[in-house]
């Protein structure tokens, strides 16, 4: 009865707040006009040097003079007027330092004046070498090439007057070190982003010297002795050990899956070789003033195998990663229309909280605003500007962002997000499949998301975190090894829930086929039990033809490889209700949230500690907005609750809501969203 009376008032409320006269306007809008016309006449600041875009074509016809336009001082103090407390310059581009010293000292003289106006400035370093300077310049650089199994070297896409440095090459990362020198102490930059760094797809791998002799070092440690080598590759020493060489440039689009001990073993020395240079460069950074942000564009994590095409692991960048850019086509939020698949960068900003790290992503269409607002992590680094002022949000005004720039640090701040179940992908499964592992996974976050389920993602590097969860799942990882199988049984012994589904554990690490699957059959075990999901059955996933081609990794430069599973593709399964009521009703105590809203709408649940409150946030994703809906959430703190109070850009301000408090939950009624709400539960 008390739910019912909730929801009647909430409903009569909803009414209230929105039988409104159109031409009203809330101040979150007057804000976002006032700010626009503030911003109207301002030539924003780019990151890319005037010459790349000659070089490149393809420009507008007045590009002198906007250059010379944005770097003058009264556009930047139009700037500040706006409100604009952060700004991206180009720096360098990988012309060559000679070549490009003019510029960077402009952009000395810009960034002086972007700090007189209190604004952090950040500088672009691009990670390819321009051959039509730099080999002038440096003549020796062209031995820093990356260079296939042809001795050829690798071009960024089709622009073939750049090309890729190898990521084990000393002698370019001290050229690179020296010019972060002039970055750090010169301009006194708070950001430097990083592009360009990710590996290019099979059959571009660099074979040169230096990786082959690292490559067969990396074997050594990892397989010390003659038994181990003899074990793993019936090869009895590095040095016979020779990496798979490709026929065609179309033949690595055959590969279903890897089972070559080497050629697995080879993706992860990529992954290790392009984490290691980046994590040098960082540790070099941070050693010159550890207060500045290092950004790197390794975008986040999608339902391909990006191990494989790109040699992108993001937790080998643990610790030596401040912010990881999105910049990626075909994955900004919204539900697509042939399909009616919810997409999102959800995933990536799970994983990004649990590495620590930041997010970079467009923030100028309002469904992007609001799931940064709800998803994003924002690591606290002197160096760093707020996220509703940084990159992808300095020079966009929308009410959804005046409203995050004047709640950012109250509530967006220091949370930490609530997590009743970990979904798991293992480095095996999903290195060593091209796309079929990718599938049930994805699905099954898809289950978890759009049926609002409190979860993280996690990497078999934060299984140390087990215990912290209800439920661990694992949906596909056909390749689990001994020692994570014991981990995962333990955790069951000691009252875990695991839910495995498919394929899992048929394979051991090294993707050797088991006789008995040792996760099976589903089973009580100690104080918990294995569940068990036979089959994740994939929804329709389209009702016309469609273009499963659109999103790219690194738009322009990076090859498509073989089947991989896209963004219109992450339909619900059919069986997604049986899974999930399969999935609540074995968690112990219930889940920390449900609701009643319905599967366009998704939700993010944290803490905040530092105030003892506890924020849902709601988004839309439907044209349409979504009505009233009864939420029930688990107390996270001990004592009474204090308030429930409701906030959305809709509003001027929050609103006070009706709650029932018993049994350690609270439950009231999230009056109709349009597009975004949060609701802060103080104790």
């Amino acid at each position: 009865m008390k739910k019912q009376i909730i929801l009647c008032c909430v409903i009569l409320f909803s009414l209230q707040l929105f039988a409104v006269d159109n031409d009203s306007k809330t101040k979150w809008q007057k804000r976002a006009e006032l700010h626009q016309e503030q911003a109207k006449d301002i030539t924003w600041l780019t990151h890319e040097p005037i010459e790349f875009l000659m070089r490149r074509g393809g420009h507008f016809d007045n590009e002198p003079q906007r250059y010379s336009d944005m770097c003058s001082p009264e556009n930047i103090a139009n700037m500040a007027k706006a409100g604009v407390k952060w700004g991206r310059i180009f720096f360098y581009k990988g012309f060559g330092l000679e070549y490009e010293m003019p510029n960077i000292k402009k952009a000395i003289a810009t960034a002086d004046i972007m700090h007189k106006h209190g604004m952090k400035v950040s500088i672009y370093m691009a990670g390819t070498m321009f051959t039509e300077t730099l080999y002038r310049e440096v003549p020796q650089a062209v031995n820093w090439e990356q260079r296939d199994q042809n001795d050829q070297w690798v071009p960024y896409g089709l622009q073939t007057f750049r090309h890729y440095a190898c990521p084990n090459e000393p002698a370019y990362r001290d050229y690179v070190k020296r010019i972060l020198d002039i970055g750090i102490n010169d301009l006194h930059a708070d950001e430097i982003a990083f592009d360009n760094i990710m590996l290019q797809a099979e059959p571009k791998s660099c074979r040169c010297s230096r990786c082959m002799k690292a490559f067969r070092d990396y074997l050594r440690e990892e397989y010390p002795t003659k038994e181990a080598m003899m074990r793993r590759f019936g090869l009895p020493d590095p040095e016979w050990v020779r990496v798979n060489e490709w026929s065609s440039e179309t033949q690595p689009d055959g590969i279903r899956e890897l089972n070559d001990p080497v050629l697995q073993e080879w993706v992860r020395f990529r992954c290790k070789s392009l984490a290691n240079h980046c994590n040098d460069l960082y540790e070099y950074v941070k050693s010159q003033n550890p207060n500045v942000v290092v950004l790197f564009n390794i975008k986040g994590v999608y339902s391909f195998n990006r191990y494989w095409t790109n040699a992108v692991y993001q937790p080998f960048f643990k610790d030596h990663i401040d912010l990881l850019a999105f910049d990626t086509g075909g994955y900004d939020a919204h539900i697509d229309e042939n399909t009616g698949a919810l997409i999102s960068q959800i995933r990536s900003y799970k994983i990004a909280r649990r590495l620590n790290t930041g997010c970079e992503n467009s923030c100028r269409k309002p469904l992007e605003a609001v799931l940064h607002m709800a998803f994003g992590h924002q690591k606290q680094i002197p160096g760093a500007v707020g996220a509703p002022f940084g990159s992808g949000a300095f020079n966009a005004f929308t009410p959804e962002l005046e409203f995050f720039r004047e709640y950012n640090d109250r509530f967006y701040t220091l949370t930490d997000n609530v997590a009743d179940v970990a979904v798991l992908r293992n480095w095996a499964s999903m290195a060593y499949s091209i796309n079929a592992t990718y599938e049930p996974a994805t699905l099954m976050e898809q289950i978890l998301i759009q049926h609002k389920v409190p979860f993280d993602l996690l990497f078999e590097e934060q299984l140390d975190r087990a215990d912290q969860y209800k439920a661990i799942v694992l949906a596909g990882q056909e390749c689990v090894s001994n020692e994570q199988v014991e981990l995962l049984l333990n955790y069951v012994r000691n009252g875990g829930i695991l839910v495995i589904a498919g394929n899992t554990a048929e394979y051991n690490g090294w993707r050797e086929k088991r006789h008995t699957n040792p996760l099976l059959p589903a089973r009580k075990e100690g104080k918990g039990k294995i569940v068990y999901i036979p089959e994740i059955i994939p929804g329709k996933k389209e009702k016309k033809q469609v273009d499963f081609t659109v999103d790219d990794p690194e738009p322009g430069a990076t090859l498509r490889r073989g089947e991989k599973m896209s963004p219109p593709q992450w339909v619900l399964p059919a069986n997604h209700r049986e899974i999930y009521q399969t999935l609540v009703s074995n968690i112990p105590n219930e889940i920390a949230l449900a609701c009643d809203a319905s599967l366009t709408t998704v939700m993010e649940l944290l803490n905040r500690d530092e105030s003892r409150e506890t924020l849902a946030h709601f988004i839309n994703f439907n044209e349409q907005p979504e009505p009233a809906f009864a939420t029930t959430i688990q107390k996270q703190y001990d004592g009474k609750i204090k308030s429930v109070k409701y906030f959305t850009p809709d509003l001027d301000d929050p609103v006070n809501l009706e709650y029932v408090e018993e049994n350690g939950k609270i439950t009231f009624t999230v009056p109709e969203t349009r597009l975004y709400s949060m609701v802060v539960i103080e104790q």
